[in-house]
């Protein structure tokens, strides 16, 4: 059995899934970093006070749990590559917080021409149309590694790279006051985003799905839905992120991670690493399906 020690699909998702809010984990402990190890013993206030980085990533989702070490795990068991359909910081960094190896390949679609409904729907459309069009540039040998693993811009030629891998894509939407927002399209319009957080709460709808590139079977997606209340937010904090620039590249200019940001948080709904763009949850429950699925095989 690939998941192995006992740790079934259903305990490793369950361990998952039990996460304090933010709220509530950053008064009291200090944060693990990747694979287990200590964000260097770093305090609270210290990292409050600190720039944003791969370190505000780990401490607002904790840390490694025991079901992202059985994920890992699992991967590592079936020698199977995993392939992240994202060049988000944040998603790269979750997934190194799991104790993930991967390559980064980018789908490089119009996602603008891809509409729907609702947010949960259109979340779901642009994870499955970014797989698609991963999939067949793995396959047709045309695909580009983007930097994750020091292969910067090199084609994925590399055969059990590029047609036994297991892709990651996911997308994200913010919904505030019921308008749906997607990555800011100017820094005014950043500016106005993350200073409406302030006066109420936002929601982030995200999707994420598992593609077996050997087979083509998709799992997924899932769709996880967190909220985010925030103290008024002051114009210097805004000031700070809009000439920092990581939250023109985020749905909603939404930053929850970051350390001004931390400071002002009321609540959350939620998981934090859903709510930053990728649920370790989900995505570990995915890859495990996968898994089984090719070893049934």
């Amino acid at each position: 059995m690939i998941l192995g020690a006992g740790l079934s699909l259903a305990r490793a998702a369950a361990v998952a899934r039990v996460r304090p809010p933010l709220t509530s984990r950053r008064a009291s402990r200090t944060p693990r970093g990747p694979a287990g190890r200590s964000a260097s013993g770093t305090t609270t206030t210290a990292m409050e006070a600190s720039t944003y980085g791969e370190h505000s990533v780990h401490f607002a989702s904790g840390g490694q749990t025991d079901a992202d070490a059985a994920v890992a795990a699992a991967v590592a068991r079936a020698g199977v590559p995993v392939v992240l359909g994202s060049k988000s910081f944040t998603r790269k960094a979750i997934l190194t917080e799991m104790g993930l190896p991967y390559r980064v390949v980018v789908a490089d679609i119009d996602e603008k021409a891809i509409r729907m409904d609702t947010p949960e729907a259109l979340v779901a459309a642009l994870a499955g149309a970014k797989a698609d069009a991963i999939v067949s540039r793995l396959r047709n040998g045309t695909a580009k590694s983007v930097g994750d693993v020091g292969d910067d811009n090199v084609t994925v030629s590399n055969e059990v790279w590029s047609t036994r891998s297991l892709l990651i894509t996911c997308d994200q939407v913010v919904v505030h006051e019921g308008a749906i927002r997607e990555k800011p399209e100017s820094e005014a319009q950043a500016r106005l985003f993350v200073r409406s957080y302030g006066d109420a709460p936002a929601t982030t709808v995200g999707a994420v799905a598992v593609t077996d590139v050997l087979t083509g079977e998709r799992f997924g997606p899932i769709v996880d839905r967190c909220s985010v209340f925030f103290n008024p937010i002051p114009d210097d904090v805004v000031d700070a992120l809009i000439a920092e620039g990581t939250c023109l590249h985020c749905a909603g200019g939404l930053m929850v991670e970051h350390p001004k940001m931390i400071s002002l948080t009321k609540k959350t709904e939620g998981s934090t690493d859903a709510l930053m763009g990728l649920s370790k949850a989900s995505v570990g429950e995915l890859l495990l399906r996968a898994l089984e699925k090719r070893e049934r095989c």
